[in-house]
Order: C-alpha cells, then structure tokens, then sequence
C-alpha cells in the first residue's frame, strides 16, 4: 500500500510537470517558429492522432509486411544519418573547438595533453580528447585525413546504436508494430540526426544511456545478476563521457526497489557500485598515460555549476561566475567560495524570484525542441542546400517542425505516465519517467543549458511511445483484442475535426510561407565565431583576405566593442589580386553596432579572380579620438582554421590559424518556399491526414490491436 502511494503521488506530481513543460514550449517556444501557440498545439496534437491511425494501420497488416516495413524505415534512419555524415563539414563552437585543437596537438607531439589548463579546469573533457585523439590517429594509420568525415561516422554509430538499443526493447517488448511506430517517432527527432555534426561529449555518452536501459531491460526480464556487472560497467564508462549520465543510477535503483524488493535493491547497488568504482579508480592512471595531470588550482569543483545554476536571470553559463571561481587557487577554496554564494543567493532570494528563476531553467532547458544544434553547429565554408535548410536562413521551417513534435512528446509522455492509475504497477515506462523527474530536477539544480538533455531526448522519445500505446489501450476491448467499438464512432468524430482543423490552418499559413519575403542571404563567407576582441587603433592596422567567387552585395563584421563617437574609422575593400581599392567606407564610432555591424553595398562587387582584401584602419584626425577603440571579434587557434581560405592581418603581420569574425554574402527577400512547393506540400499533408483517417475507419478481426506476444508482456512493460 505504501508504495503505491508513492506511485499515486509521483505520477501526479509528475504529470503536471510534464504538462507545464508541454505549456511553455507551446506559449514560449525558445526559438522562433512559424505560426501561433494554438498552431503549435493543434499540430502536435494532430500528430498524436496521427501516430495512432498509423498503429491501426500497421494492425491492419501482416507480420510479413510489417517485418518489411521494420526494414525499410531501418534503413530511412541510417541512410538520413549516411548522407549527413558524408556530405557535411561543419565545426563546432566553445568546447568542442577546443577539444579538436588539442586532439590536433596531440597528433603532432606523440600523443600528449600540452597546454591544458582548460583541461585541468573542466576534467569531463579528458575522455572525449582522448577518444578523439584515438580515431584520428587510427584514422591516419589507413589512411584517412579527413577529420570531419571520421567525426561524423563516429557520432553517426553512437546514434545508431542510441537508436537501434531502444528499438530492440521496444520490438521484443510490444511487439513489430510498436518498433515501426517508435522508428517514426525517432525521424521525427530532429535532434538526433543534426547533431550527428557535433562531436562532443553530449554525443558520445549518448549510447551508454540506450544500453544501460538495454541492459537494465535484460535483467528486469531475465533477472541474471552479472547484467549488474554490466549495467556498472556502462554507467563507469559513460561516467568519464559524460558525468550527468549518473542521473540514471538512482532513477534505477528506485525502480528496482520499487518493482522488487529491498534485497533486489541492495544486490543492484552493491553490484553496480563495486564495478563503478573499479573503473572510475583507473582513470586518471589511464589519462596519465596521454601527459595528463590533475591540477587543484585549476579544477573546478561541483559546486561551481549549483552557483551558476542560481545566477539571474536562468542559471546558464556566466563568464563572470568563471572568473569569480577561478579567482581561488585550490580546489578546497573554490568550493567553499561557491558555497558561500550558494547560501547567500537562497536567502537573498524572495520566494517569488526563486520561483521565477527555476521558470526561467525550465523555459531554457526544456522549450527548445531542437535542442540549439544551430547555435553549436554553425560554422563551414560549404553553404549546400542541406546547410541552408538546418542552419542557415531557412531552418525555421525546420525548427517548427522540431518544435511541434518535441510537444507532441511532451504532450504523450503525460497521457503514458496517467496510465498508472489503471494499472499500479511500476512497469518500464514508470521507469523512463523516474528517469525524466531525475533529469528535471538536476538541472533545476545545475547550470540550465537546453543542449544538456540532448543526452536523455531518446528516453523521452521512449516515454512518448507509451503514452501513445496507452492511448490505443483505450481504444482496444482487452476481451476481443480488436478496437472497442463503443469509443470507435467518437474518436473517428475527434480526428476528423483535428485533421481538417490542421489542414485548414496550414493553408492558412500559405501568406507566411509563400508570400510574406523575409531576409535571406547566399553565403560566400560565414565565420561567426568570435569572442577575443582584436583592437583597431592609429597603431594597429587589421586586415582579412577572403574568396568569394560569386558577386556580393552585403559585408559584416563581429563588434567586441563599440568604439568612442569621437573616433572615425576607414573600411575599404581591395581586389587582393590587383591590389585595386573597390569600395571605401568611412564610419564615425556613433555608427558602428554591436555585436554585429552590416555594410550594405549599392551594387554587387565582384574582383578578378574572386580574392579581396578587407582592411580596417582608424582615421581620427589629430588628439581628438578618446575613449574606447573599435575591437573586432576573432577566434583563437593553434592549429586549425575555420575559414582556412583567408588569413587575419594585423599590422601586416600573418596571425596564423585565425580569422576575425565575418560573413559575405548575396542579400535577398524572398518567400520560405514557392508557391508551388507550397501547394506541393499542402496537397501531400493533406493526402496523408485522409489517407491515414479512412485507416482507422476500419474495424475488423484483422485489426487486432495487440498481438498475443504483447499481451503476455503486459504485465512488466
């Protein structure tokens, strides 16, 4: 009885949490997307349905053809993951730029950390440095330079293996059916295909969280304690990738006590611990090995993150709160320093500021469905069509897409877990829902970053496959296993006015879409990423060559820092092959915009031979300029480029492996899409939402829901 209570009120609490996270990404979604709140909402939701017409489809069909559908769709996710993997050279942003400078280092010295103090200060990095350091150099041995191809095919085989984990519990548990439906669920998930591009631990810890469920799966059925062993050894490992992964170890061992018993409980504690510790112990010997060495002064303790995580106005990453910590020279007093702050922030804190704050985490972590893959994969010197569509001017069709699934997940992972008032039982999904609670609570907690639950969006898929299962529960009669035909005639009444409500508004959406112009630019250079200023004053002279092989009509710069009114700067633009002066711009420091200045020029610029030079100089006359100077925004690099096609200048000094932040480009207005594409679009949507509504007006012996394999597993899953 007293765990039952337990259940009652967590998936009561529960639901209204997940329900308060489906309200804010529908009222605030993080990103911009097209449409309205009630769009957003009518979508997912017609989503919902669609995924259950869908189901009555696939029950409508033998096991052979379902057998050939599980193939097929199989083979959509690694293909969709292969071409990515193979027609895309992206870089990464802020940590993972400099794990990849450090790997490069490594290459050309043997194998050791130089350095490192960044390392030392953030030792969750050692193992993905390592790591990659390991494929690049496996890579050079047969052959293959080609770093972004190898970090694509990693990460492309550790969301494989998330994937293919989860279906194989999905598949062996509820059947051939639920697998096709939750591998449509998974192409739904734009997330776990564009971060294919980004290596870093985020990507790499992500399988050890589908196998630990695997595992941990394995032995709820099979019950062989030595899958303990295995389930510590996972848990070791992905500890080094990515420590937030913990999060899973008590969710686990508070479904085991609640699912079987305190001996079970200690069993799986005892097991997992001994085999965690024996891993974790070798660790550091191991990251010896590669010149690597703990440094107190440097290390940033726990604590750190918790006085982040309560910083206004939404606990993300500060550099100020980096610097405050880094202030301290030991480990000891950093953590007492944080500690102090922690303690002065809670009592400081209203009531109702601290109830704003964690608002603000929970609209920041969790209202994003794309989980910001633009913001860390962004930079390349090959604009396809691919690039423009999922980073560039045209993602916010990608983004609403993204947005109105991850509330449809949200939406179902609430329906799935009221599914525990008709059952009271602490089966899987309770599990995966323990799970969620874990991660929502950490990072109430932790710095707030939506990236960081990137590691759990499959459990959530997961979830959101058994709040849709739970639904067709309802639709079913458990005596004849076919649909229930009471409930038939209303839930057909239902979709049909969601469907032709969907329809109606996306051909209202034909303005936005095909009519409305909205700013687009053909790239020609796009280096975004800049954070260390580069001063332009009477002695420091900057100039970037670039190559632009199309005509351009619009420049722009990164500003670090605005400059005084009373000073006045020169941009002029050359033909870096003749040397010819083809544009000049003379600016007054009340001019000049941050943290992005735009040069529009009257007419397209196009040199012989497709070089050019863009310098800067100041031009303040005599003693009249004060105050600040004009910083442009570049990145630092030892080793590799982002735009390896052009060099930074300063005092026409070569700044090796550096660019200032920069974009050249075509500007245009023009519509999202045709209107042909549109109607293209239209006439598909709204043929699939009636092709799959005659779906469920079907009711037969044929359409049986569950099969007799489900059924017996019902008890447990």
């Amino acid at each position: 009885m007293f765990r039952r209570v337990i259940g009652y009120s967590f998936t009561s609490a529960f639901v209204i949490v997940i329900a308060y996270l489906a309200y804010l990404s529908i009222a605030y979604p993080f990103m911009e997307v097209i449409g309205n709140s009630f769009n957003l909402f009518l979508f997912a939701l017609a989503a919902i349905f669609l995924f259950i017409a869908i189901f009555k489809g696939f029950t409508l069909l033998n096991q052979k053809v379902n057998r050939l559908i599980f193939i097929a769709l199989v083979t959509v996710v690694i293909v969709f993951q292969l071409f990515l993997a193979l027609t895309m050279k992206m870089n990464m942003y802020v940590d993972s730029f400099v794990v990849k400078q450090q790997v490069l280092t490594m290459l050309a010295n043997g194998g050791h950390f130089q350095d490192y103090t960044y390392f030392q200060t953030y030792l969750n990095n050692i193992f993905v440095t390592i790591l990659r350091y390991g494929i690049y150099n496996f890579g050079s041995h047969i052959g293959i330079e080609n770093f972004y191809l190898l970090d694509n095919l990693w990460v492309m085989l550790s969301m494989l293996i998330t994937i293919f984990s989860l279906v194989y519990v999905v598949k062996d548990s509820l059947g051939i059916r639920m697998a096709n439906l939750f591998l449509l669920v998974v192409l739904t998930c734009v997330s776990l295909f564009t971060y294919t591009l980004y290596f870093y631990t985020d990507t790499i810890a992500l399988p050890f969280v589908s196998l630990i469920i695997l595992v941990y799966y394995r032995y709820l059925k099979k019950g062989s304690w030595w899958l303990l062993l295995v389930i510590g050894l996972l848990f070791a490992i992905g500890y080094q990738a990515k420590p937030n992964l913990i999060i899973l170890l008590p969710a686990l061992l508070i479904h085991v006590w609640l699912a079987k018993n305190y001996k079970k409980f200690l069993l799986s504690l005892a097991s997992i611990g001994i085999m965690f510790l024996l891993v974790t112990s070798v660790a550091m010997p191991f990251y010896s090995l590669f010149g690597f060495e703990k440094n107190d002064r440097y290390e940033v303790p726990p604590t750190h993150f918790v006085m982040m995580g309560l910083s206004e106005p939404a606990g993300r990453y500060s550099t100020n709160e980096f610097q405050y910590t880094s202030s301290f020279h030991s480990k000891e007093a950093k953590k007492e320093a944080n500690i102090k702050v922690i303690k002065e922030r809670l009592q400081n804190y209203s009531a109702k500021e601290l109830l704003t704050l964690y608002n603000n985490k929970l609209k920041n972590t969790w209202t994003d469905g794309s989980r910001a893959y633009a913001w860390y994969i962004n930079s390349t010197n090959e604009f396809t069509p691919t690039f423009n569509y999922l980073f560039g001017d045209r993602k916010i069709l990608i983004y609403t897409f993204a947005q109105i699934f991850h509330i449809m997940s949200l939406l179902c992972i609430a329906i799935g877990a009221l599914r525990f008032f008709k059952c009271k039982k602490f089966d899987f999904a309770f599990f995966l829902n323990v799970t969620l609670v874990g991660v929502i609570l950490f990072h109430l907690i932790w710095e707030a970053n939506q990236r960081y639950i990137l590691l759990f969006t499959p459990l959530m898929l997961l979830s959101a496959l058994y709040g849709i299962k739970f639904l067709v529960e309802l639709l079913a009669n458990r005596t004849t296993n076919n649909w229930r035909t009471s409930l038939h005639r209303p839930f057909l009444v239902g979709s049909a006015v969601v469907f032709a409500t969907a329809i109606v508004c996306f051909g209202l959406q034909f303005n936005t879409l095909a009519q409305e112009k909205r700013p687009f630019h053909v790239y020609q250079v796009k280096q975004d990423y800049a954070y260390l200023g580069t001063p332009i004053t009477s002695d420091s002279v900057v100039a970037e060559t670039f190559i632009a092989n199309e005509p351009f009509d619009q420049l722009t710069f990164k500003v670090i820092q605005e400059p005084d009114a009373s000073r006045e700067y020169r941009i002029a633009l050359y033909d870096d092959t003749g040397g010819k002066k083809l544009r000049q711009f003379d600016m007054k420091g009340s001019e000049f915009n941050a943290p992005t200045q735009v040069i529009n020029l009257p007419k397209p610029v196009h040199a012989n031979g497709g070089r050019y030079k863009l310098k800067f100089t100041e031009i303040t006359k005599g003693d009249t300029g004060h105050g600040h100077a004009l910083s442009l925004g570049r990145y630092n690099s030892k080793n590799f480029s982002l735009y390896p096609a052009g060099k930074l200048y300063v005092n026409g000094k070569v700044m090796e492996h550096t660019n200032i932040g920069f974009t050249v480009s075509t500007f245009r207005e023009q519509p999202l899409m045709s209107v042909a594409a549109f109607w293209i679009l239209f006439t598909a949507f709204t043929s699939i939402l009636i092709g799959l509504w005659l779906c469920l007006l079907k009711v037969s012996p044929a359409g049986r829901i569950f099969t007799g394999q489900e059924d017996a597993k019902e008890g447990l899953f």
